[in-house]
């Protein structure tokens, strides 16, 4: 078996003359007397350089990118990390804001309630039905909460409706169906603050638009007139706003005055309202005579 000399001496011989043959003129190129070494020695250092720059180089790229590499990796799953950490954080921002939204609203509806004279129910909108033919909603209140059909429906801002029964709005145990002061079918009593003129408030099937019919001839009524409830027909309690008069026209079949009405309530941002289920008594004394006089709350005669 042949050494392994001898076997790459056509790659040996060659590589050893060559470097051999820059031994030899590096020594020669040396310039006796002159401390400087030789144009000829100093070529010859920087071309025995390249090879190690060349590593140098590649080692020290090799280095930074495997550094930068293993970074990048760990500061992707960081970020990866930080990114659900804001997602959490913002959900439960989202969360808290609309909690603290929702309190602000129950706290002004308790105000309002404990204002009134009325006895209320306090129930939660769960569904809409705001279609061309009708004009409703759905509550999460019904008759085991002491809910019927007739009872009026309303909220801080004025009057939202009144509980209906009828063929496809039942009234169930807990969910009922509200009829809106802006349904086409629906008529309610008011009366005019400044004037106190009365009419008629007629739905029109539009959420920001009523009208205002069967009014006096000689009412005088203007833009800005805010309309409350008259009491009248015992649907709805008396003095509950309504809404207010944006322009005044006159009817083209009848020639009487009749205006176009703004609602109190934004019936697109309305999440909660009140249910009037009674009246209550002005003070126990009172109630303790209307008693002893009426006997068993019919009076006598």
């Amino acid at each position: 078996m042949p050494s392994p000399l001898f076997r790459y001496q056509k790659l040996i011989i060659p590589a050893g003359l060559w470097l051999f043959s820059l031994i030899i003129l590096s020594v020669q190129s040396f310039q006796k007397g002159e401390s400087r070494p030789s144009p000829f020695s100093r070529q010859t250092a920087e071309v025995i350089s390249f090879p190690q720059r060349a590593y140098t180089y590649t080692r020290d790229d090799a280095a930074d990118f495997w550094k930068n590499y293993i970074y990048l990796i760990d500061t992707r799953k960081q970020n990866l990390e930080l990114q659900k950490r804001v997602a959490f954080l913002e959900m439960e921002n989202q969360m808290l804001q609309e909690q603290a939204q929702e309190t602000e609203r129950l706290r002004a509806m308790l105000n309002f309630a404990s204002g009134l004279s009325l006895s209320t129910v306090p129930a939660r909108i769960i569904g809409w039905d705001l279609s061309s033919y009708g004009q409703t909603m759905t509550i999460n209140k019904g008759r085991s909460d002491e809910i019927s059909a007739g009872m009026a429906v309303i909220c801080p801002l004025g009057l939202v409706g009144q509980i209906v029964d009828e063929p496809g709005r039942a009234l169930a145990r807990h969910r009922s169906q509200v009829l809106l002061i802006t349904d086409p079918t629906s008529r309610v009593s008011v009366t005019v603050e400044r004037t106190r003129d009365r009419g008629i408030l007629q739905g029109t099937g539009q959420a920001e638009k009523m009208l205002l019919i069967y009014l006096h001839p000689d009412a005088r009524l203007e833009p800005g007139d805010e309309l409350t409830t008259s009491g009248l027909g015992g649907v709805f309690p008396a003095g509950i706003k309504v809404g207010a008069i944006t322009s005044m026209e006159v009817n083209p079949f009848f020639g009487s005055p009749q205006g176009l009405i703004k609602p109190s309530v934004d019936f697109n941002h309305l999440e909660q309202v009140l249910v009037v289920v009674g009246q209550e008594p002005s003070s126990p004394g009172a109630a303790s005579q209307s008693k002893d006089e009426n006997g068993d709350g019919q009076k006598k005669n």
